[in-house]
């Protein structure tokens, strides 16, 4: 944008878009928040709070059930009771918990199986590498 008095032109931080995004209301507006920003989601008794990628929170009187049916599933996937994670930020896995940037999260014994299923676990690679020692 150019100001039309000095001449200067001035750098606007231009808004994101994705293919996915989900509106909250955030005290008196209503926030985009793009899919994509979303790391997890962590529930506390009938209070949601979304974990955004640049360290903000955003808390919502939400049951975990009501937003595990709207975010979709070819993003996030539920891991425990009170947990959804966005998958394409998991960094590791290892034995009942994955792990996103320094944060551990528990995985139930209901939801364990299918995150292993997106995350395209190769079981015959560690056999293969379990023969090799």
């Amino acid at each position: 944008m150019e100001n039309k008095k000095t001449g200067a032109s001035a750098c606007l931080n231009k808004p994101r878009y994705g293919e996915g995004h989900i509106f909250i209301w955030c005290e008196n507006y209503c926030r985009r928040i793009l899919y994509i920003d979303i790391l997890y989601v962590e529930a506390s008794r009938s209070y949601c709070e979304f974990h955004l990628i640049d360290g903000s929170r955003v808390t919502l009187s939400w049951r975990m059930r009501i937003v595990e049916q709207i975010l979709p599933t070819d993003t996030f996937i539920r891991v425990h009771q009170s947990f959804i994670l966005n998958w394409h930020y998991v960094d590791s896995y290892v034995g009942n918990s994955a792990r996103i940037g320094e944060q551990w999260f528990p995985l139930g014994r209901v939801y364990r199986s299918r995150l292993l299923d997106v995350l395209h676990f190769p079981q015959i690679s560690r056999l293969n590498s379990k023969m090799k020692l």
